[in-house]
Protein backbone atom coordinates (compact mmCIF):
# COMPACT_ATOMS: atom_id res chain seq x y z
CA UNK A 1 0.00 0.00 0.00
CA UNK A 2 2.90 2.34 0.70
CA UNK A 3 4.93 1.53 -2.42
CA UNK A 4 3.40 4.35 -4.46
CA UNK A 5 4.25 6.88 -1.76
CA UNK A 6 7.85 5.65 -1.62
CA UNK A 7 8.08 5.77 -5.43
CA UNK A 8 6.76 9.33 -5.39
CA UNK A 9 9.34 10.42 -2.81
CA UNK A 10 12.14 8.71 -4.71
CA UNK A 11 11.09 10.34 -7.98
CA UNK A 12 10.90 13.77 -6.34
CA UNK A 13 14.39 13.39 -4.83
CA UNK A 14 15.82 12.14 -8.12
CA UNK A 15 14.23 15.01 -10.01
CA UNK A 16 15.70 17.59 -7.62
CA UNK A 17 19.17 16.05 -7.84
CA UNK A 18 19.01 15.69 -11.60
CA UNK A 19 17.73 19.22 -12.03
CA UNK A 20 20.54 20.60 -9.85
CA UNK A 21 23.22 18.63 -11.68
CA UNK A 22 22.00 19.61 -15.12
CA UNK A 23 21.58 23.28 -14.26
CA UNK A 24 25.03 23.55 -12.73
CA UNK A 25 26.94 21.54 -15.33
CA UNK A 26 25.18 21.27 -18.67
CA UNK A 27 22.28 23.65 -18.83
CA UNK A 28 22.35 26.69 -21.07
CA UNK A 29 19.26 28.23 -19.47
CA UNK A 30 17.14 27.99 -16.34
CA UNK A 31 13.72 29.60 -15.92
CA UNK A 32 10.83 29.58 -13.47
CA UNK A 33 7.18 30.10 -14.45
CA UNK A 34 4.64 30.76 -11.67
CA UNK A 35 1.18 30.06 -13.04
CA UNK A 36 -2.53 30.02 -12.37
CA UNK A 37 -4.90 27.68 -14.12
CA UNK A 38 -7.82 25.27 -14.11
CA UNK A 39 -7.92 21.60 -13.09
CA UNK A 40 -10.48 19.63 -15.14
CA UNK A 41 -11.08 15.96 -14.21
CA UNK A 42 -12.88 14.36 -17.15
CA UNK A 43 -14.01 11.05 -15.61
CA UNK A 44 -15.57 9.94 -12.32
CA UNK A 45 -12.97 8.61 -9.90
CA UNK A 46 -14.97 5.51 -8.93
CA UNK A 47 -18.25 3.92 -9.96
CA UNK A 48 -19.58 1.66 -7.21
CA UNK A 49 -21.47 -1.56 -7.85
CA UNK A 50 -24.47 0.04 -6.11
CA UNK A 51 -24.48 2.90 -8.64
CA UNK A 52 -22.77 5.58 -6.54
CA UNK A 53 -20.30 7.84 -8.33
CA UNK A 54 -17.42 9.83 -6.88
CA UNK A 55 -16.02 12.59 -9.09
CA UNK A 56 -13.53 15.39 -8.48
CA UNK A 57 -14.86 18.86 -9.22
CA UNK A 58 -13.29 21.43 -11.55
CA UNK A 59 -11.01 23.77 -9.59
CA UNK A 60 -8.60 26.68 -9.95
CA UNK A 61 -4.93 25.77 -9.56
CA UNK A 62 -1.81 27.55 -8.32
CA UNK A 63 1.56 26.20 -9.31
CA UNK A 64 4.90 26.64 -10.97
CA UNK A 65 7.23 25.18 -13.55
CA UNK A 66 11.03 24.95 -13.47
CA UNK A 67 12.54 24.68 -16.95
CA UNK A 68 16.10 23.56 -17.71
CA UNK A 69 17.33 24.10 -21.27
CA UNK A 70 19.88 21.50 -22.39
CA UNK A 71 20.08 22.88 -25.93
CA UNK A 72 18.13 25.20 -28.20
CA UNK A 73 15.32 22.62 -28.45
CA UNK A 74 15.73 19.91 -25.79
CA UNK A 75 15.16 20.44 -22.09
CA UNK A 76 13.74 19.22 -18.78
CA UNK A 77 10.72 20.46 -16.86
CA UNK A 78 9.67 19.98 -13.23
CA UNK A 79 6.15 21.08 -12.35
CA UNK A 80 3.84 21.32 -9.38
CA UNK A 81 0.22 22.49 -9.04
CA UNK A 82 -2.26 22.58 -6.17
CA UNK A 83 -6.03 22.38 -6.78
CA UNK A 84 -8.30 23.14 -3.77
CA UNK A 85 -11.00 20.90 -5.20
CA UNK A 86 -14.14 19.21 -3.90
CA UNK A 87 -15.31 15.67 -4.52
CA UNK A 88 -18.94 15.25 -5.62
CA UNK A 89 -20.73 12.15 -4.37
CA UNK A 90 -23.77 11.08 -6.39
CA UNK A 91 -25.91 8.44 -4.63
CA UNK A 92 -29.26 7.04 -5.66
CA UNK A 93 -32.07 8.65 -3.67
CA UNK A 94 -29.72 11.03 -1.82
CA UNK A 95 -28.84 13.52 -4.56
CA UNK A 96 -25.41 15.13 -4.81
CA UNK A 97 -23.13 15.86 -1.87
CA UNK A 98 -19.65 17.45 -1.84
CA UNK A 99 -16.65 17.13 0.45
CA UNK A 100 -13.29 18.90 0.51
CA UNK A 101 -10.84 16.78 -1.53
CA UNK A 102 -7.73 18.66 -2.66
CA UNK A 103 -5.34 17.45 -5.36
CA UNK A 104 -1.61 18.14 -5.78
CA UNK A 105 0.04 17.13 -9.05
CA UNK A 106 3.74 17.14 -9.80
CA UNK A 107 5.82 15.92 -12.71
CA UNK A 108 9.28 15.43 -14.17
CA UNK A 109 9.31 15.53 -17.96
CA UNK A 110 11.35 15.95 -21.11
CA UNK A 111 10.51 18.95 -23.29
CA UNK A 112 11.12 19.46 -26.99
CA UNK A 113 10.70 22.82 -28.70
CA UNK A 114 9.09 22.41 -32.12
CA UNK A 115 9.63 26.14 -32.59
CA UNK A 116 12.78 27.31 -30.74
CA UNK A 117 12.76 29.55 -27.69
CA UNK A 118 14.52 32.34 -29.61
CA UNK A 119 11.46 32.87 -31.85
CA UNK A 120 8.79 35.48 -30.94
CA UNK A 121 6.33 32.59 -30.55
CA UNK A 122 7.67 29.19 -29.42
CA UNK A 123 5.81 25.87 -29.27
CA UNK A 124 6.84 23.09 -26.88
CA UNK A 125 5.69 19.49 -26.36
CA UNK A 126 6.44 17.52 -23.19
CA UNK A 127 6.11 14.01 -21.79
CA UNK A 128 7.11 12.30 -18.57
CA UNK A 129 6.02 10.91 -15.21
CA UNK A 130 3.36 12.49 -13.02
CA UNK A 131 2.51 12.16 -9.32
CA UNK A 132 -1.02 12.77 -8.00
CA UNK A 133 -1.49 13.25 -4.25
CA UNK A 134 -4.83 13.77 -2.50
CA UNK A 135 -5.68 15.57 0.74
CA UNK A 136 -8.60 17.24 2.50
CA UNK A 137 -11.62 16.16 4.53
CA UNK A 138 -12.63 13.26 2.28
CA UNK A 139 -9.16 11.66 2.44
CA UNK A 140 -8.42 12.54 6.09
CA UNK A 141 -8.30 8.92 7.33
CA UNK A 142 -6.69 7.38 4.24
CA UNK A 143 -3.09 6.14 4.36
CA UNK A 144 -2.37 5.61 0.66
CA UNK A 145 -3.20 8.93 -1.06
CA UNK A 146 -0.74 8.89 -3.97
CA UNK A 147 -0.98 7.71 -7.58
CA UNK A 148 1.68 7.66 -10.28
CA UNK A 149 1.01 7.86 -14.01
CA UNK A 150 2.08 9.38 -17.29
CA UNK A 151 1.73 12.98 -18.38
CA UNK A 152 1.69 14.67 -21.79
CA UNK A 153 1.55 18.37 -22.52
CA UNK A 154 2.01 21.25 -24.93
CA UNK A 155 2.81 24.92 -24.40
CA UNK A 156 2.86 28.09 -26.47
CA UNK A 157 5.31 30.81 -25.38
CA UNK A 158 4.99 34.43 -26.44
CA UNK A 159 7.90 36.82 -26.07
CA UNK A 160 7.32 39.78 -23.72
CA UNK A 161 10.27 42.09 -24.28
CA UNK A 162 13.83 40.77 -24.32
CA UNK A 163 13.58 38.29 -21.40
CA UNK A 164 10.07 37.42 -20.20
CA UNK A 165 7.73 34.92 -21.87
CA UNK A 166 3.96 34.53 -21.51
CA UNK A 167 3.25 30.79 -21.40
CA UNK A 168 -0.06 29.04 -22.13
CA UNK A 169 -0.02 25.32 -21.27
CA UNK A 170 -2.29 22.29 -21.53
CA UNK A 171 -1.39 19.01 -19.79
CA UNK A 172 -3.02 15.63 -19.35
CA UNK A 173 -2.29 13.33 -16.39
CA UNK A 174 -3.21 9.76 -17.33
CA UNK A 175 -3.49 7.11 -14.61
CA UNK A 176 -5.73 4.51 -13.01
CA UNK A 177 -6.25 5.25 -9.30
CA UNK A 178 -4.57 2.85 -6.90
CA UNK A 179 -4.95 5.11 -3.89
CA UNK A 180 -7.56 4.20 -1.28
CA UNK A 181 -11.04 5.63 -1.84
CA UNK A 182 -13.08 5.74 1.41
CA UNK A 183 -16.20 3.58 1.35
CA UNK A 184 -15.30 1.52 -1.72
CA UNK A 185 -14.17 -2.06 -2.01
CA UNK A 186 -12.46 -4.37 -4.53
CA UNK A 187 -15.69 -4.95 -6.49
CA UNK A 188 -16.10 -1.25 -7.26
CA UNK A 189 -14.75 0.04 -10.56
CA UNK A 190 -11.97 2.61 -10.52
CA UNK A 191 -11.87 4.54 -13.78
CA UNK A 192 -8.78 5.47 -15.81
CA UNK A 193 -8.33 9.20 -15.26
CA UNK A 194 -7.53 11.94 -17.75
CA UNK A 195 -6.98 14.99 -15.56
CA UNK A 196 -6.55 18.10 -17.72
CA UNK A 197 -4.58 21.10 -16.48
CA UNK A 198 -4.84 24.42 -18.33
CA UNK A 199 -2.60 27.24 -17.12
CA UNK A 200 -1.17 30.65 -17.89
CA UNK A 201 2.05 32.04 -16.45
CA UNK A 202 5.03 34.30 -17.06
CA UNK A 203 8.45 32.71 -17.54
CA UNK A 204 11.18 34.39 -15.50
CA UNK A 205 14.84 33.74 -16.46
CA UNK A 206 17.04 32.61 -13.57
CA UNK A 207 20.29 31.51 -15.21
CA UNK A 208 22.00 31.79 -18.58
CA UNK A 209 18.97 32.74 -20.65
CA UNK A 210 21.07 35.05 -22.77
CA UNK A 211 23.27 32.14 -23.85
CA UNK A 212 20.43 30.24 -25.53
CA UNK A 213 20.49 30.58 -29.27
CA UNK A 214 23.80 32.44 -29.41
Amino acid sequence: MRSSAWMARAMACSSILLGWQVSSVEAQGLSFTPNIGVYIPTTELVRAASGEEFKQEISLTLGGRLGVALSQRLGLEFTGAYAPSDLKITASGLGDQSQNANVFTGSGRISYQLVPYTSPVAFVVTGGVGVINRSGEFYANVENKTDIGGTLGASARFRLGSLLRLQLSAEDYIYKPKAEIPGFGPSDEKKTQNDIHLSIGVGIPLLGLGQIGK
